[in-house]
């Protein structure tokens, strides 16, 4: 099992990034956190993920942030929940 990781909205702005991690923060401490990127949605839960890091890098090449989400699935079953989307 390796972690596994989603892009989250592309690249954004530095407030709309903010807000939206704020968000997810929200609701990870809440016990749940839903991605949604197209046809494709995930609602994460504890009995799903082991580990769950939201990260938001600015690249040179482009403005803006570009914002991710890696979780560790806890069992193999859960590895389908991979891919970068």
């Amino acid at each position: 099992m390796g972690i596994q990781t989603a892009r989250l909205g592309g690249v954004m702005g530095v407030w709309e990034a903010a807000d939206r991690l704020e968000a997810m923060a929200r609701e990870l401490r809440a016990g749940s956190l839903g991605v949604a990127a197209g046809r494709v949605s995930i609602r994460l839960t504890p009995a799903v993920m082991l580990d769950v890091e939201i990260k938001a890098t600015k690249r040179p090449d482009r403005e803006g942030l570009d914002v991710r989400l890696s979780w560790n699935p806890h069992q193999p079953g859960e590895s389908g929940l991979r891919g970068e989307f």
